[in-house]
């Protein structure tokens, strides 16, 4: 049993990890044997993510004190918690990996992202979205298009207004 002071320390580092996070996602990782738990903390921790596993009594105080309410009635059995204050979805992908590989072994019970809970299923499909970089240059190139389409059209009818020019000039010239 923990002291008194070991607890509230215990609570206060959750705390700290929880309030700047922009993705939690909360597992069950019962049937994972060491060294596939140790790979996975370490893919994790490359991606700027950590993987705690937790006291349910103490992430439930460290929760409900971040406002993260909608996350507490996932706190059951044994629970591993992603905690990512970067890319959010990253971790989704780690585990969408590693589910791959390792069937049933891991399983999602609920994830926060951006402000967003999402389920299993959910969390899954988040996996497939193609990272923030990917989707802001794709959102990029859909506002440029049609300034640079505009522009094309421009250039064109300058093009055919000067060859026109020339062809006139060059009638002229012929002519006397």
């Amino acid at each position: 049993m923990s002291t008194r002071k070991e607890r509230t320390d215990a609570i206060a580092s959750l705390e700290r990890e929880f309030s700047g996070a922009t993705g939690i996602y909360m597992t069950d990782f019962t049937n994972i044997n060491v060294e596939k738990l140790t790979k996975l903390r370490a893919d994790i921790r490359n991606s700027g993510a950590k993987f705690l596993v937790v006291k349910n009594t103490l992430a439930h105080i460290a929760l409900e004190r971040c406002g993260f309410n909608a996350l507490l009635p996932h706190l059951s059995g044994p629970i591993g918690v992603v905690i990512t204050k970067s890319d959010a979805v990253a971790p989704a992908k780690i585990i969408k990996e590693f589910k791959k590989e390792n069937k049933n072994l891991l399983t999602v019970k609920v994830a926060y992202v951006d402000g967003s809970i999402f389920d299993a299923d959910e969390t899954a499909r988040l996996a497939d979205l193609p990272t923030k970089e990917v989707l802001l240059s794709q959102l990029l190139s859909c506002i440029n298009a049609p300034m640079s389409n505009f522009v094309g059209v421009l250039s064109g009818i300058l093009t055919k207004f000067v060859g026109t020019l020339n062809a006139v000039i060059n009638k002229k010239e012929s002519e006397q």
